[in-house]
């Protein structure tokens, strides 16, 4: 269903309610007021009935003018009657009606009588008179109150339809008239090729309403799809790139290896240069199929609970096996020890270890061969693991950027790196509802701080 639709309909839901409500009360206030007035009428003619045996012309004077098909009766203490007005009458009172007008002094009632479709009304009230209990009836119709509110019913019916109509039309336009800036930008929208990363809407500048925020809104997301989508063309070409380049290196190493090596040192050098190469080569995939990997996870359900000292021991290994001269100081720090349970996290092991192997990596090739200092806490419902280093450090300008795919600081081009590292360290601290951050100044060195959620 479409928002004009919506529009309509809720546009007429709303007015149409508000017109039967209001049909109602009018038709329902009539009636009340009908019924009130025939109550007064009856009061009246039983009133008059009441006094006829006292003064028979007096009766007729105020009787002058009666109800349509007026009956009038007069019961005593044995229910017999004492008058009526028609001996042919529609209307034969039962004992208990009797017995109840004497206990309450006053009973309204209705009765059906087909003749005219309408209910017939009547007012029974007892009065003293000698010592003795009398009942007065009159039954009648309101015919001209009955006609008076089909006619006000019928009225309201056509009113309701009509207005239903009108408010129909008036709504459509409405809608349409509405919904012109919202076909505009809908129409702009349709007309943009999928390639076309610099589309911008056009035509809202002058406008202040919801479309021209919707417009606004959608230019900043097409900008940062543009951004996105000219880092993934350098990322594809760049990683191309990286991955080509260790590859061909190793392919010239054993061609000239094969070709010129004679002794069996030079073969040694060169199957060395090559098994170099080939791990570059292997470390950009892993990495590459990790942050493939990472982005194509919305919500865990992989994970169990992961040991964080045994993790981070395992990684601190692996790099002292890649980095067999960098020195390492790990402290355990008391807010850790001293805790009974923290020492649990809920994740996906490879892929911590995959971070955390980053982050050393890092920190050794850019350290300059000082010592790394690794700290593991405890921080309130938080496992804190610190790497500080003394390398070259990371610019202000350069440390916004350090996390998009691809991108490196500006003093780091000499030292070889494919840029993904902490992009993925990012995506995968994230997915573990951790927290990430680095403080970093130039030639003072760097400090990673990861938190942890404890199970």
């Amino acid at each position: 269903m479409t928002i004009k639709q919506r529009i309509i309909i809720a546009f007429l839901f709303v007015v149409s309610a508000i017109l039967i409500l209001f049909s109602l009360y009018v038709y329902y206030s009539y009636e009340s007021y009908r019924e009130n007035l025939m109550h007064d009428r009856l009061i009246s003619r039983t009133e008059a009935t009441k006094r006829f045996v006292k003064s028979l012309s007096r009766f007729k004077k105020e009787f002058f003018f009666p109800l349509s098909e007026q009956y009038e009766a007069v019961y005593d203490d044995k229910n017999r009657i004492v008058y009526t007005s028609d001996a042919n009458h529609d209307y034969f009172p039962e004992t208990s009606l009797l017995n109840q007008i004497r206990t309450e002094k006053k009973v309204y009632f209705t009765y059906k009588n087909t003749r005219l479709g309408y209910p017939k009304e009547g007012l029974g009230i007892s009065y003293w008179q000698n010592g003795r209990m009398f009942v007065v009836i009159v039954t009648a119709y309101d015919l001209h109150g009955h006609n008076m509110s089909d006619t006000l019913r019928y009225s309201i019916i056509i009113g309701n339809l009509l207005a239903l109509i009108i408010i129909s039309l008036a709504g459509y336009f409405f809608s349409k008239r509405a919904m012109q800036p919202f076909d505009r930008l809908n129409a702009q929208l349709g007309e943009a090729a999928i390639s076309d990363f610099g589309f911008r809407i056009k035509n809202f500048e002058n406008e202040h309403n919801e479309a021209s925020v919707l417009a606004d809104a959608i230019n900043q997301l097409l900008k940062k799809i543009q951004k996105l989508g000219e880092n993934q063309k350098r990322f594809i070409s760049y990683a191309s790139h990286e991955l080509r380049t260790p590859l061909t290196i190793t392919k010239g190493v054993l061609q000239t290896s094969l070709a010129y090596d004679q002794s069996e040192d030079a073969q040694k050098n060169s199957i060395q240069e090559a098994l170099t190469q080939v791990d570059r080569a292997i470390d950009l995939s892993n990495n590459l199929l990790y942050l493939t990997e990472v982005e194509s996870i919305s919500s865990p359900i992989f994970m169990h609970s992961i040991n964080i000292l045994e993790l981070l021991m395992d990684t601190i290994d692996v790099i002292n096996q890649k980095y067999p001269k960098q020195l390492l100081n790990f402290k355990i720090d008391d807010t850790f020890t001293e805790s009974e349970q923290g020492e649990l996290v809920n994740g996906m092991f490879h892929l911590l270890r995959s971070a955390l192997t980053n982050v050393l990596d890092n920190a050794c090739k850019y350290s300059n061969k000082k010592p790394i200092a690794v700290i593991l806490s405890k921080e309130s419902h938080f496992i804190k693991i610190e790497i500080k280093d003394q390398g070259i450090g990371i610019s202000k300008e350069d440390i916004q950027n350090v996390f998009l795919p691809m991108m490196r600081g500006k003093n780091s081009t000499h030292i070889q790196g494919s840029g993904i590292g902490l992009t993925l360290v990012k995506k995968i601290i994230e997915i573990h509802k951790g927290e990430f951050d680095i403080q970093s100044e130039i030639n003072q060195g760097t400090c990673v701080c990861i938190l942890l959620p404890i199970v």
